[in-house]
């Protein structure tokens, strides 16, 4: 194994233990803060850094339709965010973490729908379960849809956002430098998120929640990021997959940690019919 490749690896496993960590972080800053004044914060602190990657590579933005296509990106990524930081107000962040992550099954879905490929009878399986799963995780009663927890019901449009942007991603900006990708796409959400952010009236800060919000802006969304975005060069999308289903367990694990929160039954039930759906879609990813 090269030392790039091991590298890598251990990127991509640190990119993934943040962002499990972010779940549980979140949903405790919401406690003092609203979702559009902790997403300008973490979008502030993530275009601290952005913004000297847009001025290094501005010369991609002289050509009009990179530019709306990064705006395009930016707007999608402000929906993602906003479904899933909103969502996180009214559920556990470890059901959010598994919810959100069936952008993973749905990607490849999506994908194949609107590029009118075969969808393969693992992938068929694979969203079978996850539906399931997602069943499970909210404790849906099909006999009356007001059981259904409306914070598990903007993860899910998360999940859906997510996957369609990265769809988007692969292919409108595929020349582009991953670093100017990220960046602007970061700027783009900050500004979108400004008037929200001021309607929702001041901002108290306390020192544990500008922290958290710093970490989120600059390790999660930025620096993870790009740890991602170097590591896939490296290794196979199956390998990649297969350590992202890690993310929902380290949200889990940290969520138990810190707000002794424990899934029942079902719920690990419906955790792992999601966690198994990932799986069959890494493991499919090498045909």
């Amino acid at each position: 194994m090269s030392k790039k490749r091991i590298q890598a690896i251990i990127l991509l496993l640190a990119a993934t233990f943040i962002w499990g960590v972010t779940f549980p972080a979140v949903k405790y800053i919401l406690g003092y803060i609203n979702y559009f004044q902790l997403l300008f914060l973490r979008f502030g602190f993530a275009s601290t850094i952005g913004i000297f990657v847009i001025i290094r590579y501005r010369s991609f933005l002289k050509d009009k339709k990179n530019l709306w296509y990064l705006v395009l990106l930016g707007a999608s990524l402000f929906v993602s965010y906003v479904f899933q930081t909103a969502g996180l107000k009214f559920t556990m962040p470890s059901k959010s973490a598994f919810i959100t992550s069936l952008y993973v099954v749905f990607t490849p879905a999506f994908s194949a729908l609107l590029f009118k490929k075969k969808i393969n009878k693992y992938l068929i399986v694979a969203l079978v379960l996850s539906l399931i799963g997602l069943v499970f995780l909210s404790q849906i009663d099909i006999r009356s849809l007001s059981t259904v927890n409306i914070g598990d019901i903007l993860t899910f449009f998360c999940s859906i956002s997510f996957a369609f942007q990265i769809i988007l991603t692969e292919v409108l900006v595929r020349d582009m430098p991953s670093l100017l990708v990220t960046s602007f796409q970061i700027f783009v959400a900050l500004i979108l998120t400004l008037p929200f952010a001021i309607s929702n009236g001041s901002l108290t800060l306390t020192l544990p929640v500008l922290l958290l919000a710093m970490f989120l802006g600059v390790f999660a969304s930025f620096l993870a990021t790009q740890a991602e975005s170097f590591s896939l060069r490296h290794v196979n999308s199956t390998e990649a997959s297969l350590i992202f289903v890690l993310e929902p367990v380290f949200a889990y694990l940290f969520s138990f940690v810190f707000f002794k929160e424990v899934l029942n039954f079902k719920s690990v039930i419906g955790a792992l019919f999601v966690v198994v759906a990932m799986i069959i879609v890494a493991i499919d990813n090498r045909a």
